[in-house]
């Protein structure tokens, strides 16, 4: 072997050259035997590996997955099944502030915080969700607005698909020392600086027809736009579809049911096929010209009795076997690669326990948490309150600079038993009321004025209720000495 002369001929000039030579060679051969992934060999051929960038890896397919991905979302029930699963999970009623804002509240409960003029910041939150998941990755612009707009705050967001980033803006080096990558501007020191965007989306029906529509992108400042999407590798600039992983299960999982349905179609159907001798014998059934020559028609219950020399073939139609494992098997990796249940993807909640669903709920929260507090509310929610606050300060406004937010929490699974530990939480510090009144959607200074005006109402009317905790304990008796009831109580 060529290896062989050559040590032999390293090792006659330079024996020391020769012994680091061999000790790389045994070093690498180690490696190989305890890394059998990264050796090349019969399990591994055909294996595509790359040493690319997160960047070179997702840009040539970026828009074939987000289309494809449409494409499933449009016509595929398991597809829209997931995404609306994620999308409803995370957001759920939507994601509060807990610093009490008049004007924040006023924008931000209306639809002037859109400028499309069609959601509340609650429908776009689930917009801004939808479209990450669904497209990878999801752009939010400020603009602003004059005064006499009549609006609580001066601008509105406006949010945008993927599309709007000009790809083909690609720079390694800027004068300023900067660089462009897939439409995104950094700085020298690598900060965004600003996005190039189209004017309108590149797949609109006017910019596929319209002659005037010349593609030019403009650069728009990185302060007015909020680029949200899931970063899995360092220096990642740009976000792939969630369903990824998972497109070519459901390419192949449509296909299948398509070849199902048609031999399901096939199965149902019964063919007799006759033949005599000399084709003189007469019709078995009831001749049928007007279908097509020659064919017979049988009707159920019919009792045939068959000429001499006729023979009858009955076709076997194949039987539909094994739908059922293999849709659950290739279902349950969808929903693996999607990042949800098998139960909420398909609705299928048979053969599942209920200690076996508490624990695949109480692990799928984990993610859930994960898409609220390293996705919606760092990326998009904490900008947005930013630039209202910008807003108010201009306007002599009350503007604090952070607030903290409030999700819609787990749903009860065992609500008599989960509301009392919720209580009990209460009770010892662990959460506030303020909080859990957040968590359910409310508005905590709302909810207390009402809660006030009640009691009121009540004591006004002389009646105790065995909810008002004033008066009543959990046990049901009277809160005063002896269990007598308080002055002026209803029997």
């Amino acid at each position: 072997m060529a290896g062989t002369w050559l040590d032999r001929a390293i090792g006659f000039w330079s024996p020391s050259t020769a012994l680091r030579r061999l000790r790389a060679q045994t070093a690498h051969a180690l490696l190989a035997r305890h890394y059998e992934a990264s050796a090349s060999g019969r399990r591994t051929q055909g294996w595509y590996r790359t040493t690319t960038d997160a960047n070179a890896a997702i840009g040539p397919g970026l828009a074939k997955l987000r289309d494809a991905a449409r494409d499933l979302v449009r016509n595929n029930p398991y597809a829209e099944s997931g995404l609306t699963t994620i999308v409803d999970q995370a957001i759920g009623w939507g994601i509060v502030a807990a610093t009490p804002h008049e004007a924040w509240r006023r924008w931000t409960e209306s639809t002037d915080i859109d400028a499309d003029g069609r959601h509340d910041l609650a429908g776009l939150e689930k917009l801004v969700m939808r479209t990450v998941v669904e497209s990878g990755e999801c752009l939010v612009r400020r603009r602003l607005r004059r005064l006499e707009d009549g609006y609580a705050l001066p601008l509105q967001v406006q949010v945008l698909e993927p599309d709007f980033l000009d790809t083909s803006k690609e720079l390694a080096s800027l004068p300023n020392g900067g660089r462009i990558v897939q439409g995104v501007e950094f700085d020298v020191l690598g900060k965004q600086a600003a996005y190039w965007l189209f004017r309108s989306h590149p797949g609109s029906a006017m910019s596929l027809t319209s002659t005037t529509f010349s593609g030019a992108s403009a650069r728009i400042p990185a302060e007015d736009v909020l680029h949200i999407y899931k970063a899995s590798r360092p220096g990642q600039v740009r976000g792939p579809s969630w369903f990824a992983p998972v497109l070519l299960r459901f390419k192949d999982f449509d296909e299948f049911e398509d070849a199902t349905l048609m031999k399901q179609k096939i199965a149902a159907c019964l063919a007799v096929i006759t033949s005599d001798v000399d084709g003189s014998a007469p019709p078995l059934g009831t001749a049928d010209d007007t279908v097509a020559p020659g064919v017979d028609s049988l009707e159920p219950g019919m009792i045939l009795n068959v000429p001499p020399g006729r023979d009858i073939h009955v076709v076997q139609p194949p039987a539909v076997q094994d739908y059922a494992a293999f849709s659950q098997t290739t279902l349950r990796a969808i929903a693996t690669g999607l990042g949800v249940t098998y139960e909420d993807l398909t609705g299928d909640y048979s053969n599942l326990t209920f200690s076996a669903a508490r624990m695949s709920r109480i692990r799928h929260w984990v993610r859930v948490d994960d898409w609220r507090w390293r996705l919606i509310v760092p990326q998009f929610l904490n900008p947005v309150w930013a630039w209202a606050m910008q807003a108010a300060a201009i306007l002599g406004m009350p503007a604090p600079v952070t607030t903290e937010w409030t999700a819609p929490p787990l749903p009860m699974i065992e609500p008599d038993k989960e509301g009392l530990a919720i209580q009990r939480n209460i009770r010892t510090g662990i959460t506030t009321l303020s909080e859990e009144i957040r968590a359910r959607g409310y508005n905590r200074d709302q909810f207390l004025d009402e809660l006030q005006a009640d009691f009121k109402d009540l004591d006004a009317r002389g009646l105790v209720l065995d909810c008002d905790p004033r008066k009543m304990t959990q046990a049901g008796m009277f809160q005063s000495v002896g269990g007598a009831p308080p002055p002026g109580a209803a029997s």
